[in-house]
């Protein structure tokens, strides 16, 4: 995978940026922190990851170095899990739209820990993603279908197929709906969670939490 490691601009604060001086990473002082000796402005891959050459910039050696390296091809199978992830399927054909948990810390948490535990890419593919173009369908979406299924629902559909049908993929239930002229399918509502905020105050003189 390591072909797919981008260099592209400096870091920003983005959520993308793993943290790869955590438990899991190269240990020791942040090279990242420009606080640390005034560090130099480091260069990171276009989703915030690390590259070859911010661990050439940074200076690492030895341990920490070896540690790195390790972590772009960790890096590279995160965000390879978390593209995947979109729109699951469960093994009766239904899916799961979690399109709308970009960078959530429960798919985030869900792909690296798959990451660190070595899963990779190796097996043989037996699904593929299909463009999903449709009124109220987000930009971009896309479905997952048998690979060896068209490019195209509409090369798909057959005279069988049914809307009600949930084994087929939700782009051609979608054309089966406006041929039959049955009801408009109803998107799921997206994922959200109610957010707790908690304010604590501390005296900034002594430091003591009022």
């Amino acid at each position: 995978m390591d072909e797919k490691i981008v260099e592209g601009q400096s870091r920003s604060s983005g959520p993308y940026n793993n943290r790869t001086n955590s438990r899991y990473g190269f240990t020791g002082t942040n090279p990242y922190d420009p606080r640390n000796g005034g560090a130099p402005r480091l260069q990171f891959g276009e989703r915030g990851e690390l590259t070859p050459k911010t661990i050439e910039q940074a200076g690492l050696t030895g341990e920490e170095r070896r540690r790195a390296l390790e972590m772009l091809k960790v890096q590279a199978a995160y965000l390879e899990i978390y593209d995947a992830l979109d729109y699951p399927n469960d093994p009766d054909g239904h899916v799961v739209d979690l399109s709308g948990m970009h960078m959530t810390q429960p798919k985030v948490a869900i792909a690296w820990t798959l990451a660190l535990l070595g899963f990779r890419s190796s097996g043989r593919k037996y699904i593929k993603k299909r463009a999903y173009t449709a009124p109220g369908v987000r930009e971009g979406a896309y479905t997952w279908v048998d690979s060896r299924a068209p490019d195209d629902a509409a090369e798909e559909l057959t005279p069988e197929h049914r809307s009600s049908d949930h084994h087929l993929p939700p782009d051609t239930r979608r054309l089966a709906a406006i041929r039959d002229g049955d009801p408009g399918q109803q998107l799921a509502p997206p994922w959200s969670v109610t957010p707790v905020i908690t304010e604590e105050w501390v005296d900034r003189e002594t430091g003591e939490r009022r």
